[in-house]
């Protein structure tokens, strides 16, 4: 069993992520190693799922882009870690010296939240939403 932080959880909300998006987090912290390495590929996430090739990979995108999920550089074939922050640790000790590590080093990566230039509608006004998913 692997252990997380738990305030980043609390504000995933604010990440504005799509409910596919949510998913393939899910499937990848499922299937995920200590320390956030993931050995699975796009096409074998959408397996798990069921939500296409298409979807897939914007939700993928979106993943990405937010900073939850690490993706190497290269061509096809890309390699997927989780941000240290949402990985799982297989204890209290290792997840205090990776973010640690990764902090005094400099190299923790940032977690995007999106930044409103106005205000955000309001959940259920309908006027200018669109679904993504």
């Amino acid at each position: 069993m692997l252990i997380t932080t738990t305030g980043l959880l609390g504000m995933l909300h604010q990440l504005e992520l799509t409910p596919t998006a949510i998913k393939v987090l899910s499937v990848m912290f499922r299937h995920s190693e200590s320390g956030g390495v993931v050995h699975m590929k796009q096409a074998e996430i959408d397996e798990v799922l069921g939500v296409g090739q298409a979807s897939m990979s914007r939700a993928m995108a979106l993943l990405v882009e937010r900073g939850l999920v690490l993706r190497s550089n290269g061509g096809r074939g890309h390699r997927y870690a989780l941000h240290p922050a949402v990985a799982g640790y297989s204890g209290e000790g290792e997840m205090k010296r990776e973010l640690a590590e990764l902090q005094a080093a400099g190299t923790l990566p940032p977690i995007n939240v999106p930044d409103y230039t106005r205000r955000p509608p309001r959940p259920g006004s309908g006027r200018n939403l669109h679904a993504v998913a």
